[in-house]
This record gives C-alpha cells, structure tokens and sequence, in this order.
C-alpha cells in the first residue's frame, strides 16, 4: 500500500464520517430533502472512494470521476436551496435550484464523452465556476444576514474544496489539492448538517 493511497482512504473515510453525521443530525429526508441528497451525494462519493480503494477496477474508477465532477457543482447549490427555503426567500432558492439544471446535463454529457467536458476554459467549465463563486457569495450574504459563523465557514470551505485545491496543484505539486478537497468537504457537510438543524 503506497502513502498516497493510505491517505486517500482515510480522507474517504473522514468524507463517509462526515455525510453520515448529516444524516443523524439533518434527520427526516423529508424535513430537509436538499441537504440530505447533498449528503448522499457526498457519501456516495467517499464510498466509491473506498471501493475503489479496495478493489480498484474500471468501473469503481469511472463511478469515483463520475461522483467527482458531482461534488464540484451539486451539494452546495442543493444545500443552498435548503437554507434559503428555511430563510423564506423561496426566489433566490428557487434561483439555486435552476442553476443544477445545465450543470447536471454537463455532467451527463461528461459521463457520454467518457469525462471530457472541456477543461476550465471551456464555456461548461466557465460556467461551473461562476455558478460556485454564485453560490458562495450567496451564501456569504445568508452568513452576514443570519449573523452565522457556521454558514461563514461553510462559505470558506466551499472555497477552499474548489479553488484552494486548485491552487495548490497548480502551484505546489499535481495531487497535493486532494487532501484540502476532501477536509474541505468533510468540514462543509458537518457544518451544514449544524446550520440546517438549527444551529448557528
């Protein structure tokens, strides 16, 4: 077993820890069905991690980069829509939930072209960012409106998952972004399971 891999699993099981502290605390998917698909969206994600982990073929790697491209651009907007549905401003979530649409097609469309949605500088990869930087500051705004420091840190780790990762690969070393990718995620569904039950 190489370093690399013995941390990618614990970060796999610290992600599948953190989703399942979601459902305890999020409770009845019924109650708040955005935060916990975000949550499943995330188990799913450390799971397949571990599978592949474990028992490493074609078809577990396909089903991690599949999960992957999900993580960018799904559980925050979802987790988004929840909060703002519990604030009453039922436009901007309704707003959320609309911007998943095109990104959940680019995902499918990823998957058809066997995961290759054109980079970063391609229109798809534009607009994923701009929808995650959306977000983010939406939910900055909810933190200073609520007066919320767990909505605040849950905005700083969405950034960190996605542009402090990035960062580091470009400018550290290529897989160094991982482990920041999967604490940032772990920190985010913890904190949003808190912000969602109530807990600010």
């Amino acid at each position: 077993m190489s370093d690399n891999s013995a941390v990618s699993c614990v970060l796999n099981v610290l992600l599948c820890g953190a989703t399942g502290f979601g459902f305890v605390k999020i409770g009845s998917p019924a109650e708040h069905p955005y935060a916990f698909t975000a949550c499943v969206i995330g188990f799913c994600h450390g799971l397949f991690g571990l599978v592949d982990f474990a028992a490493g073929g074609d078809t577990t790697k396909s089903m991690k980069e599949t999960t992957t491209s999900m993580m960018e651009i799904i559980p925050l907007p979802l987790v988004n829509v929840d909060l703002y549905l519990g604030a009453e401003s039922n436009n901007i979530a309704l707003g959320h939930g609309l911007f998943i649409v095109p990104l959940a097609v680019s995902v499918i469309l990823g998957m058809v072209k066997g995961g290759d949605d054109g980079g970063e500088e391609s229109p798809m990869g534009t607009l994923k960012t701009l929808t995650i930087l959306g977000n983010i500051t939406s939910l900055l705004y909810l933190a200073i409106n609520e007066s919320s420091w767990n909505l605040a840190g849950m905005a700083f780790l969405a950034f960190m998952a996605k542009f402090g990762a990035q960062f580091c690969d470009e400018n550290v070393s290529e897989g160094s972004g991982e482990p920041i990718t999967y604490i940032s995620w772990s920190g985010f569904f913890v904190l949003a399971a808190m912000a969602v039950s109530g807990e600010k």
